[in-house]
């Protein structure tokens, strides 16, 4: 096996988000001292809550490990509603002349001995290694201990907040982006005590050189002369969803800068991951086009931030937030160092932003074909169990394979419950377990930037949610067992890993898996053992009762050109052995009748035509 030590960090750390942390982990096996050590260290280091280090670029799955997956996903999918995802096929498709390729044949091979031994060896009996075999290993193993990053961050989390943003409001008209979103947010984390166990760090306004690395100067400068004029509602009708305050400029530029600071602070060292309570929202602007209550981009500007300033060559977005962000994903569409992936409620294009953007076949373009993931859903209603199974299908599995120096979360809250415009189920806690899951890449630099959300009280408990889990505090459990995934979810995830597998080498377990493996093929070379050939027509068949009763008439000759069939019955086995050459040549085959045909009742056998393999035979048990 060649399991590297870090990985195991991995394994153990989206267990700890179960049980509400009661996780237990007991040594069993491993023999190699020197890499039983490491890894042993490296999962006590998880269980104290330090970040999990980066392991090594993961290549495609092996034939083997991809048999193993798909069949375990075979036997256990009838059990656990988690696995409906995974399409299933019936004999019908085995059948067909040219079956389709993803059709995943599940085989049961076991070369272990059949009789168990009274007793085992314990000693002598084990493949030794050469002293080749044991450098190669050990030289492995120095490298992989020289490269895993165990630096800790001073501050575990660290946080921007300036009140100075709730001065961004709508004076003409009640509007759900208010003040009162940032400012819930901040009582909240006050009262669940988390402010005090954060390292807070200074706000400050993006310069306009900073804005220009995603918005056109004529942009930047149209938005910075706008807010002076006194018309403000008539400029603010100009664009679609956006209103205009005399404060504006000073909010928009506040919150973009500071989310600039929170990324200094954590690729810095100064902290592992950060929080930004910051408004107006950014990931609907377009780069020169102010857009869906958004000013400025700060999700966007933090990217491109982090890869010109701090060098960073592999930056990801994932964007919960319940509407497309449109702004962020025309950004960087073209590039292969920002990974986009948006989750969001898109009802045929029907739903804010509208149009076909946000659909799953928008996969990038030019260098950044497949680097932009979007998983829309074409329904409403849509909650944990749904939102967590495109994690653990989809997003996780291409973050992995990304390998991200940094991730940014888009943290829209509008998919929550309670939402006045979005329209979804999703919890507050389960935003927790989403950041828990995603703390898991890029060495734990993990920065959660507040976007959308419109329910005070959702968007605050949420928010709160996702600064315990980075806090490493234990979660409480979702609530999704037993529950069927929705329709809708199913075919949206079947739809997205239908083209985004050409992209990402994780995604080799989109395959059909058999529906009848458990029932139709337990016993089926028993059950072909114990079938005999016989020209004896069936009883129970009405039309051969008919042929029966037909006096001198002649009855069909036996299948096959060896003449009159053993009394003795042949074995369909046997019988099919001493005509494998003409199988071989397809002068023989088998049309196996739906079980619920209805022209079964009219079949005829003394209406066979006569000739070489035209004869009819029925098959019957010993």
């Amino acid at each position: 096996m060649e399991v590297t030590p870090a990985a195991y960090t991995h394994l153990l750390s989206p267990l700890m988000s179960l049980a509400e942390g009661k996780v237990a982990v007991i040594l069993e096996g491993g023999y190699c001292l020197r890499s039983l050590a490491e890894g042993a260290a490296l999962t006590l280091r998880t269980l104290l809550g330090d970040p999990c280090p980066n392991i090594e670029p993961l290549e495609a799955p092996c034939e083997s490990v991809q048999e193993t997956i798909l069949n375990c996903i075979s036997v256990q999918r009838p059990f656990w509603k988690c696995l409906q995802v995974h399409r299933t096929y019936g004999l019908e498709e085995v059948n067909n002349i040219n079956p389709p390729r993803e059709l995943h044949q599940v085989v049961s091979v076991f070369k272990g001995i059949t009789e168990r031994p009274e007793r085992f060896d314990t000693r002598n009996c084990y493949p030794v290694q050469n002293e080749e075999r044991i450098r190669t290993v050990n030289e492995r193993l120095q490298r992989l201990e020289m490269s895993t990053n165990l630096r800790v961050a001073p501050n575990r989390v660290c946080l921007v907040y300036d009140e100075a943003m709730a001065e961004h409001r709508n004076v003409f008209e009640v509007h759900p982006e208010c003040p009162k979103r940032i400012t819930s947010i901040w009582d909240k984390l006050g009262e669940f005590g988390v402010v005090g166990r954060m390292h807070r760090v200074g706000s400050r306004v993006a310069t306009v050189e900073e804005l220009c690395l995603v918005h056109s100067p004529e942009h930047v400068k149209l938005m910075e002369e706008s807010v002076q004029r006194k018309d403000l509602e008539v400029i603010g009708e100009q664009y679609n969803s956006v209103y205009f305050h005399s404060s504006t400029w000073n909010c928009a530029t506040l919150a973009a800068g500071s989310v600039l600071q929170v990324v200094d602070d954590v690729l810095n060292g100064n902290s592992r991951c950060g929080v930004c309570v910051v408004r107006p929202p950014g990931h609907h602007a377009e780069s020169d086009l102010p857009h869906g209550f958004c000013i400025f981009n700060n999700v966007s500007v933090a990217a491109e931030y982090a890869v010109r300033s701090h060098g960073l060559k592999r930056v990801l977005i994932v964007d919960w937030d319940v509407h497309h962000g449109n702004g962020t994903q025309h950004i960087f569409e073209t590039r292969r160092d920002v990974l986009y992936i948006s989750l969001h409620r898109f009802d045929q294009g029907n739903f804010f932003p509208k149009g076909p953007d946000g659909d799953y076949v928008e996969v990038g373009s030019g260098t950044g074909e497949g680097f932009n993931v979007n998983i829309p859903w074409n329904r409403r209603g849509m909650g944990d169990a749904e939102y967590t199974a495109a994690f653990h299908n989809i997003i996780m599995p291409i973050a992995y394979e990304f390998d991200p120096e940094l991730v940014l979360v888009s943290a829209g809250f509008d998919a929550a419950i309670g939402d006045p415009l979005g329209g979804c189920k999703v919890s507050p806690e389960a935003y927790g377990h989403f950041t828990h899951w995603l703390s898991s890449l890029a060495n734990g630099r993990v920065i959660i930037c507040l976007e959308g959300g419109y329910n005070v009280n959702s968007i605050a408990y949420a928010m709160t949610m996702c600064s315990k889990a980075l806090l490493g505090d234990p979660l409480p459990p979702l609530d999704i067992c037993n529950r069927d995934l929705n329709s809708s979810c199913i075919e949206t995830i079947r739809n997205v890993l239908s083209v985004q597998k050409k992209y990402w080498k994780c995604l080799k377990f989109n395959k059909k898996v058999p529906n009848f493996v458990s029932e139709d093929t337990t016993n089926l070379s028993e059950m072909v053992q114990g079938m005999t050939i016989s020209d004896e027509p069936c009883d129970s068949d009405s039309t051969n009762e008919r042929t029966r009763n037909a006096g001198n008439e002649p009855q069909p000759g036996p299948s096959g050109s060896r003449g009159e069939v053993k009394k003795d019955h042949q074995s369909l086995s046997d019988y099919l052995a001493e005509n494998a050459a003409a199988l071989a040549n397809e002068e023989m085959f088998a049309v196996v009748p739906l079980k619920n045909c209805p022209h079964l009742a009219l079949l005829d056998p003394s209406q066979a035509p006569n000739g070489k393999f035209a004869g009819f035979f029925s098959l019957t048990k010993k």
